[in-house]
């Protein structure tokens, strides 16, 4: 039996990472978890709004991330992560981590999209009614000290073995999403097989 595929979605906010993980689960059928949603809950779970902002909450959604990700490997199952995986170096060392500890086949599928528009979709969901709380005064923050590598439309790939496909999301035509259900099939039928 081979290792199961761990299917990573990175790139910059706004870059239609989530959108894309949705898609993907459902057609391929696989969990999918989002670095956000897990931020999200842990901000609720802790009372955020009522209490104040931890400073610990940002590692603390990675680490569960990794550790969800991890039960679900140790099991066997093929899974997607998703989310802004945006300091490469780090990032890579703590997958590799989680490599070494549960031994799969990377993915990564890389989003990246014109910077401007990138920072049009960045300004427009920050006062969104729908963007969670949580998000809002960080959005804001992050904005000020990021907007030129946000203008650059696209994050390094992630240090690690496998395929690395990139994914333009500048438009809903822009990137051909039937070649990557595709090479995702053939990725997923290749990490059962060997």
């Amino acid at each position: 039996m081979g290792k199961p595929l761990l299917i990573i979605v990175n790139g910059l906010p706004g870059a239609g990472k989530t959108t894309l993980a949705r898609r993907l689960a459902a057609d391929v059928q696989l969990p999918v978890f989002s670095r956000d949603g897990m931020y999200e809950t842990l901000y609720d779970a802790l009372e955020c709004q009522s209490n104040g902002l931890s400073p610990l909450i940002g590692p603390a959604t990675f680490t569960l991330l990794y550790y969800v990700a991890s039960s679900v490997l140790a099991a066997g199952q093929s899974l997607i992560v998703e989310g802004f995986f945006g300091r490469p170096e780090l990032r890579s060392a703590e997958f590799l981590h989680l490599q070494h500890a549960s031994d799969f086949e990377p993915f990564q599928i890389l989003c990246k999209a014109d910077g401007r528009v990138l920072l049009e979709r960045f300004l427009a969901r920050v006062g969104a009614v729908e963007r969670h709380v949580g998000h809002r005064n960080s959005d804001l923050e992050w904005i000020e000290q990021n907007k030129e590598r946000l203008l650059q439309g696209r994050l390094t790939p992630l240090a690690l073995d496998g395929q690395v496909i990139e994914i333009d999301t500048t438009t809903p035509h822009s990137s051909d999403y039937a070649d990557l259900l595709q090479r995702v099939h053939a990725a997923l039928l290749n990490a059962l097989t060997n």
